[in-house]
């Protein structure tokens, strides 16, 4: 009681026509004070919609920097959503060099250039595959006295952050953003279950990566203990390790990991795609960075075929609703590149930065690591956060950002969260979770019709996720009573 005094005597003093946020403001400091939350960092701030400067904000701890978890692709995506527009496309190319003789022998190269586009071979391949090699008959290309290349030069070599922890690299929540993505950069393990502390027999992958070594640790768990399975190599790697848990109880389960190297992966299942069609290809599929490595350059290119993503406006549905990490390194870098500083990750998060000061947010403390919010060496403010939110709704591109925020108690991320509660249906908003962290962000619609711009940023709780959810939807409600 004595500790939840001095945090209400440390609260900001409110202006009288702010008097009306004081309830919500004392709620996030009675959390501080609740089991669970002893440890914990709490950031929050909020701030009217109809305010007409930043200074109407309040908060709690609104300043402190935070780990914001997936909160970060809020940020990217209401970035894109104004510097790219909700009908950008990604689009990738496909490109020879050489000349097709008459017989229609080209004696060059095929390039797949990849644009970024997360989704391109997302699902049916055949399909993608088939629009290409009706490209190729277009042109008159019968046979190629040459090779199927990839090219993913576009956001460099460097296809995940420095930041990002090593037990996250071979898996699929952590495929790296490749200038040429395929099949969502994601590949599929098999094993045999048994009996619980036996070890979990491999039964290969799908799709089949030959060339990739893979040295099996994986054990059975108990029964219903679900996927601790894991899979650890590095980009461009050969050799991969199995390792954690499986459940015992089915004949066999299935784990997901990423793909050492997206480009090589789509110019070989390409390659193999010709064959099958008829379409001999001489030489060995290859990449640019593997030719570029030997030493090897290629001849001048010629288009054959464009292929463009759906617009952005339905690719951030994607992103933040299913907070794909893909998607979201995907569009930060896109940003880099079609503002003339590249494609790497620094080069996005400056383009970002620059955005969002020159409407007037101070940025002291805040550190873009990348664009999904996996690293964490990633900070951001409360305020930071909400002015984001709050900025953004008064941009171009807005409809599209609020359309990709999932729904308390509806869709996305936030489905199972505020359900029959005065929440549910109120309040759009981007979650971020990994190890300690919780953190939410986005708008609440207030029964009175006011509505609000928020951020709420706890890192280091020690509490039930269940609890830590009902604590978090007891400040939303607040805001909806205003």
């Amino acid at each position: 009681m004595i500790r939840l005094l001095a945090l209400l005597l440390a609260l900001p003093v409110l202006a009288a026509d702010e008097g009306d946020l004081a309830p919500v403001i004392a709620e996030v400091a009675r959390i501080q004070d609740e089991k669970g939350m002893r440890t914990a960092t709490i950031g929050f701030a909020l701030i009217p919609l109809d305010a007409e400067d930043a200074s109407a904000l309040e908060g709690y701890h609104p300043d402190t920097a935070l780990i914001p978890a997936s909160t970060l692709k809020a940020v990217t995506t209401a970035t894109a959503a104004e510097l790219l527009g909700p009908d950008f496309r990604f689009v990738t190319r496909l490109q020879h060099t050489g000349t097709v003789a008459e017989d229609g022998t080209l004696d060059g190269d095929i390039i797949v250039r990849g644009g970024g586009d997360p989704t391109l071979g997302s699902s049916q391949i055949a399909r993608t595959f088939a629009k290409w090699h009706a490209a190729l008959t277009e042109a008159g290309i019968r046979q190629i006295d040459g090779a199927i290349i990839g090219d993913a030069s576009a956001f460099g070599t460097r296809m995940r952050p420095d930041s990002w922890q090593w037990n996250d690299l071979g898996n699929y929540y952590a495929a790296g953003a490749c200038g040429l993505n395929f099949h969502q950069n994601q590949f599929f393990c098999r094993f045999r279950t048994g009996k619980a502390g036996t070890k979990a027999g491999f039964l290969g992958t799908d799709p089949r990566m030959p060339g990739v070594e893979f040295v099996n640790e994986m054990r059975v768990g108990p029964a219903g203990s679900g996927d601790h399975g894991y899979v650890y190599g590095a980009p461009y790697g050969t050799l991969l390790y199995l390792r954690g848990t499986v459940p015992a109880g089915a004949s066999t389960f299935t784990i997901r990991g990423a793909l050492p190297d997206p480009a090589y992966f789509c110019a070989r299942a390409f390659t193999k795609h010709l064959a099958a069609k008829g379409v001999s290809v001489t030489g060995e599929p290859s990449t640019v960075r593997i030719l570029k490595t030997a030493g090897k350059s290629l001849g001048a290119r010629t288009d054959l075929f464009e292929q463009s993503s759906e617009p952005l406006a339905k690719l951030l549905v994607t992103t933040n609703h299913r907070s794909d990490n893909l998607h979201a390194e995907c569009i930060h870098r896109i940003m880099g590149v079609e503002h003339g500083e590249g494609g790497s990750t620094a080069a996005a998060s400056r383009v970002v930065t620059a955005h969002w000061k020159a409407k007037g947010i101070d940025l002291t403390g805040f550190h873009m690591a990348d664009g999904c919010g996996l690293s964490r060496i990633n900070t951001i403010t409360a305020r930071q956060m909400a002015l984001v939110h709050y900025h953004a709704a008064k941009c171009d591109g807005f409809e599209a950002f609020r359309a990709s925020l999932p729904v308390a108690g509806k869709s996305g991320t936030l489905r199972s969260i505020g359900r029959e509660t005065a929440a549910a249906g109120r309040v759009r908003a981007k979650s971020g979770s990994i190890d300690r962290v919780k953190c939410y962000a986005g708008y609440i619609h207030a029964r009175s019709g006011r509505r609000f711009a928020f951020a709420l940023l706890i890192n280091n709780y020690t509490a039930e996720l269940y609890p830590l959810k009902t604590k978090i939807v007891r400040v939303w409600s607040k805001v909806v009573a205003l």
